[in-house]
């Protein structure tokens, strides 16, 4: 066994310096789209970026939480690489202040909920007691409230446990992970209904909020697998990660993929079928305009390509393969919040059907957020142990097989 103290080791001071880099280039990348493309679109490449990373930094808290409540023994040993990538989740107030300052700039709001306008139509007057400046405030500051709630709660008793005499950290988590399992899936959906679907104030699904977390928990578990891959190649945690947890993440990462495509043909399928323009106005806007090669690339990133790279049961422990599939997954996952995004608000700065905005505008709050995420994980990963040591189901991970 290595050590578990792995904040000195050179990865970490590499995962640092590409974080603070990432961090200046796409706060630069996102004043020149500022000052070039004006507010709504660098507010929306804000929206992308933020969305891809706070939603895998929660999803990180949730599958902690999701291994308590199965009182899951394979993950011990790999459990706290999840919890030292939640390091977002504490900033996430300050985080969300430009899209609502964003919302009280009337003209400029990417939200056509917002606008003046929305006073004379029907449609939106009557989603008025939901979609309203202040309601959206209230809920957003509750969201946070809870998702700091539920981090402070989960990950810090796991990080108690490392010193604990007992297990009575690990048995809190053990008897309250069922209830912050249900606060996150109740503020990842309508987190998602709020940030994402109202972009699209007429459209609504019912289905929206697990199709949210399916993407954000295969990005997840994707960042996962990478930082175990190169862990392992640079003989950090070594006899903690085996090959049965590659083996696992693979096997994860392939059934979340095709569930993805499962929640989204559903959604598809089901409003093609029903035909009622209220509903299929939202795939209308994507199949549309030179958006459709968009949709195209996504059943390719995000189903397709994982269905073949992770088929196979030997596949999953080549962890070349596993570095591929996840680079496939979260290109995919990109072009995901791209695709629900952009075409929106596209509608909303052309004043018509939407065609295709996209450059390298759309990588900028990426790459400020990848910046932001990897930065708060190499000081969670020098200040924390990365194994957590002390958990009474370590030995199990040491001991079972896939």
């Amino acid at each position: 066994m290595t050590d578990v103290h792995i904040g000195s080791a050179p990865l970490i001071g590499t995962l640092r310096k590409v974080g603070m880099g990432l961090l200046v280039a796409g706060l630069a990348g996102l004043a020149a789209v500022y000052a070039l493309n004006g507010q709504e679109r660098a507010v929306a490449d804000y929206l992308i970026g933020f969305w891809y990373f706070a939603g895998i930094s929660l999803t990180m808290v949730f599958f902690a939480t999701l291994q308590y409540l199965a009182r899951a023994g394979w993950s011990a040993s790999i459990r706290r690489v999840a919890e030292n990538y939640t390091g977002m989740v504490p900033f996430m107030a300050l985080f969300l202040v430009p899209i609502v300052l964003n919302l009280l700039s009337e003209h400029h709001s990417i939200y056509e909920w917002s606008h003046a306008s929305a006073a004379h139509d029907p449609i939106l007057q009557t989603k008025a007691a939901y979609l309203n400046v202040p309601f959206f405030v209230v809920r957003m500051g509750i969201y946070c409230l809870l998702w700091i709630g539920m981090a402070w709660y989960i990950v810090g008793n796991s990080v108690k446990q490392d010193d604990a005499k007992d297990i009575t950290p690990t048995r809190k988590n053990w008897k309250r992970s069922a209830p912050w399992i249900l606060v996150y899936a109740l503020t990842i959906t309508f987190a998602a209904f709020d940030l994402l679907m109202s972009l699209e104030p007429h459209w609504f699904s019912t289905i929206w909020g697990v199709y949210s977390f399916a993407g954000h928990f295969v990005a997840a578990l994707s960042i996962i697998a990478v930082t175990l891959v190169a862990f392992h190649n640079r003989g950090l945690l070594k006899g903690y990660i085996r090959d049965e947890h590659f083996h696992d993440m693979g096997k994860l990462m392939f059934a979340f993929s095709v569930f993805w495509a499962y929640i989204g043909f559903s959604q598809y399928f089901i409003i093609w079928y029903a035909n009622i323009p209220e509903e299929t106005i939202y795939y209308t806007h994507r199949m549309s305009g030179g958006w459709e090669t968009f949709g195209i690339i996504l059943i390719g990133l995000r189903f397709l390509l994982p269905f073949a790279l992770l088929l196979r049961q030997d596949v999953k422990r080549r962890k070349n393969m596993l570095l591929v599939a996840a680079a496939v997954i979260l290109s995919g996952h990109f072009i995901d919040i791209v695709w629900i995004v952009m075409p929106a608000v596209a509608k909303v700065i052309n004043h018509e059907a939407p065609t295709v905005i996209f450059g390298w505008q759309e990588f900028t709050g990426v790459l400020f957020f990848a910046g932001v995420f990897l930065f708060f994980a190499s000081q969670l990963f020098s200040k924390r142990r990365s194994v957590a040591i002390n958990d009474p189901l370590l030995q199990e991970s040491f001991e079972y097989h896939s």
